[in-house]
């Protein structure tokens, strides 16, 4: 008889593992919101592959118009 591994209690939930990838998708965005029509990170032209896996996966959870606050890239 084949027993079912129980979830430790430290393991995440589905819900609480899409809300930490909804979260880093978005701090992926951020981080590599274009500054003149270029990556940052990347120094590639944006969008560049970071960005469009993140907002591939913003997009299959419903939120693939979600932009970074106006001045997300003044922080540095």
């Amino acid at each position: 008889m084949a027993t079912h591994a129980r979830p430790r209690s430290g393991s995440l939930s589905t819900v609480q593992l899409r809300n930490r990838m909804i979260l880093s998708a978005r701090r992926i965005i951020t981080e590599h919101w274009p500054r003149i029509d270029r990556c940052p990170i990347c120094r590639s032209a944006w969008p560049c592959p970071p960005t469009e896996t993140a907002y591939d996966y913003l997009g299959s959870v419903g939120q693939g118009n979600w932009a970074p606050p106006q001045r997300a890239g003044s922080r540095r």
